[in-house]
């Protein structure tokens, strides 16, 4: 009677000890068996970090081999997954005024969900910071080796090269349209560490090295581009337009060698640009161009033989009426030649030869030049512009044309026209990349130029050149652009500006040129949108500037003046 007592204990004893066991073995098959595979995974996780290493971004260089943009190694501050969120506000107290930041937001980042995190992707660390971080021995703080894009020029030819975002990756000009070649590929280590967060090397598991980005050559020359932004900048504070653009190529070859817009931006200092500024006017501004336009009618006429340099039109002393509206030039002319016309920029001119030469005629060398569609430049932005096809015409269009309006071009679109005259006739695409290079200087891919097809005959393009040739002598709307010692070949532009549908008095000022005129290796367009102080007239406005480019540009290249100059031809 006495062991009963005794044995009903054990008996619950033994029962607890069974449960128990029974508890820790099912503990233990839900740990190694039913979530095995769940618990493998973090253990490899806290044990194991990914580090990733970045490629780096091929440079962008200028023709003679200049820098234009970079990529510069510098110390990033990571953190991985060992932070817990206790931890992340304590840490970010020290780190934050190393890193140039806020407490709070570097709080977040460190209790975000990412394993491997930059902490200073945009800062670039001094050694002295580098080394007091050290010092902290913040466990899950480490730094790698990456690139930030550095350009050593500032704001110059900011609009052709550029920027990158945050990650890297190209966002406009050439960063983003040459981004296949520039971007670098990316490599990794696995790496393990002990319970300490030391890195155990002799455990490095996988390695796949990044692979650096290749570089690209402009055809920009970092000289000319320099002076084409000289001289534009003086040209917005002398004339104070809302915005301008300057673009220096060679005709024969459609290379750019400069090519600026005003308003600008520096892509070191990308927080203090407006999205305004940033746009490039040479590629995605249209305007109506205005009398340099009348280059496309009248060489258009020519090469059909429809009209001479002699034949005459009456200008009709400034007053020509069609179809129910008034069409007025700047100043009252009689009879002129077709030479005449262009030199003295005649509208009343312009549109009897368009209406000798017919719609559907005119059309068609409009389209031949280029207009309606972009030049497909290797430059993002770029748009088609407009030209209306022959159903929209209205009865007004056959006159209005041929003097530079109900059309829009934009910039680039214009000195290309122009340079086909220049070219012997040959329109040529436009070529802002020379090369793409790796590293070592071996050329992986080489640019040529490349010829978009004939427009008129190298007769008429002589024809042309000898009527435009007079527009900066003494009786031409230009002759504030001539330059001591060449002969130049250009045109004027001066076209109303439309707001809200009706012509205001406001102006698109231009001129557009080419030199030597017998044997062009440089051409030119200026182009100011509504300038102040009581001149807008593109031969008073935008001419000095295309002389003051013209000149240094000929410096520059050592270009030999002419001497004496050639004698302007004389047409009977």
């Amino acid at each position: 009677m006495t062991l009963a007592p005794q044995q009903g204990r054990a008996l619950i004893v033994v029962g607890a000890l069974a449960s128990v066991f029974t508890a820790l073995a099912f503990r233990l098959f839900d740990l190694h068996v039913l979530q095995h595979k769940e618990l493998s995974a973090l253990a490899q996780a806290n044990r194991e970090q990914v580090v990733h290493r970045q490629g780096r971004r091929g440079s962008i260089l200028d023709v003679n081999g200049n820098l234009l943009a970079d990529s510069l190694s510098v110390r990033i501050v990571t953190a991985d997954a060992t932070i817990t969120a206790p931890q992340a506000s304590a840490i970010a107290e020290k780190l934050a005024p190393l890193l140039g930041t806020d407490v709070d937001s570097l709080t977040r980042k460190l209790s975000g969900q990412s394993r491997y995190i930059r902490l200073n992707p945009r800062v670039k660390l001094d050694e002295d910071a580098v080394q007091k971080i050290r010092a902290m021995k913040l466990k899950g703080i480490y730094f790698e080796d990456q690139f930030v894009r550095s350009y050593p020029n500032g704001p110059l030819a900011s609009h052709v090269i550029g920027f990158v975002d945050a990650e890297h990756r190209g966002v406009q000009g050439i960063e983003a349209s040459m981004e296949d070649y520039l971007q670098g590929q990316a490599g990794y280590e696995v790496i393990e560490r002990d319970r300490k967060g030391r890195e155990i090397r002799a455990l490095r598991t996988e390695d796949l090295g990044p692979q650096d980005g290749l570089n690209v050559v402009l055809t920009v020359d970092q000289v000319i581009q320099h002076i084409a932004e000289q001289e534009l900048e003086r040209a917005m504070e002398q004339f104070k337009p809302q915005s301008g653009a300057i673009i220096v190529s060679r005709p024969k070859t459609g290379e750019i060698l400069a090519m600026s817009s005003r308003p600008t931006f520096d892509p070191t200092e990308m927080d203090a640009s407006s999205a305004d500024a940033r746009r490039n006017r040479c590629v995605s501004d249209v305007a109506e161009p205005g009398s340099t336009f009348k280059i496309v009618v009248c060489s258009g006429a020519l090469n059909e033989g429809i009209v001479t340099l002699g034949d005459q039109f009456d200008c009709e002393n400034g007053a020509f009426m069609y179809a129910g509206r008034v069409l007025h030039d700047a100043h009252p002319f009689g009879v002129l030649s077709v030479e005449e016309i262009l030199f003295h920029s005649s509208n009343i001119g312009a549109a009897k030869v368009g209406l000798r030469m017919g719609p559907a005629r005119l059309y068609e060398y409009v389209r031949r030049y280029g207009f309606g569609h972009k030049t497909d430049i290797a430059l993002p932005g770029e748009v088609s512009g407009i030209a209306h096809p022959l159903a929209r015409w209205n009865s007004l269009s056959i006159t209005r044309i041929p003097m530079g309006h109900e059309i829009a071009v934009t910039p680039l679109q214009m000195l290309m026209a122009l340079n086909t005259i220049a070219n012997k006739g040959v329109r040529m695409k436009p070529m802002i990349v020379k090369s793409i290079v790796s590293e070592d200087g071996v050329t992986v891919l080489q640019y040529q130029p490349r010829s978009v097809g004939p427009v008129i005959s190298a007769h008429t393009s002589e024809l042309m050149t000898t009527a435009l040739r007079k527009v900066v002598g003494p009786e031409g709307t230009a002759p504030k652009a001539a330059v001591q010692g060449f002969d130049v070949a250009g045109k004027t532009g001066t076209a109303q500006k439309v707001e809200n549908g009706q012509y205001v008095r406001k102006y698109y000022s231009s001129f557009i040129g080419y030199f030597p005129a017998s044997n062009p290796e440089i051409s030119i367009l200026v182009s100011l949108d509504d300038p102040v102080g009581g001149a807008y007239y593109g031969g008073s406005v935008a001419g000095p500037v295309f002389r003051a480019v013209a000149e240094k540009v000929a410096e520059y290249l050592g270009m030999v003046p002419q001497t004496p100059p050639t004698e302007v031809t004389k047409v009977s």
